[in-house]
């Protein structure tokens, strides 16, 4: 009977241990992006997601490298955003601001036809900063 209990027991402690641990199972890498290399794009917010797992932003601008034209922004997650001071209300379609990004290690278009980045910093039309808008630094979807 006591060899039942254990069993049990273990069986609690694994199936506990492995619900702790879904998120990470769940999470993906940001290795696609070029941490080494930083992309200023001048440009206008055209879509801003505040959804999880990870906010996104649509900007239609002019790149300092690579192409110009509409490129999507994978961000962190809003709970980690907000302890870097953003808000939900921190873009809107239609607010020119400066990007920073890092791109794509292999340059693709998108299947909507846009370029892909990883968010580092921006700019915003009030001339306010968020992240790091000095060029340098490679962004985290965490």
């Amino acid at each position: 009977m006591r060899t039942n209990n254990f069993k049990r027991y273990l069986i609690n402690i694994f199936a506990f241990t492995s619900l702790l641990s879904f998120p990470v199972w769940a999470h993906h890498s940001t290795a696609a992006f070029d941490n080494e290399k930083v992309i200023k794009i001048e440009g206008t917010i055209t879509q801003f997601r505040w959804t999880n797992p990870h906010a996104s932003i649509k900007l239609d601008g002019n790149a300092s490298t690579g192409p110009d034209g509409i490129w999507t922004v994978e961000m962190t997650a809003p709970n980690s955003l907000m302890q870097q001071g953003w808000k939900r209300t921190s873009l809107k379609v239609g607010d020119r601001v400066v990007m920073f990004v890092n791109p794509l290690k292999n340059a693709i278009t998108l299947n909507d036809g846009s370029q892909g980045g990883l968010y580092v910093g921006v700019v915003l039309a009030d001339g306010s900063i968020l992240g790091q808008a000095d060029g340098a630094g490679a962004g985290t979807a965490n």
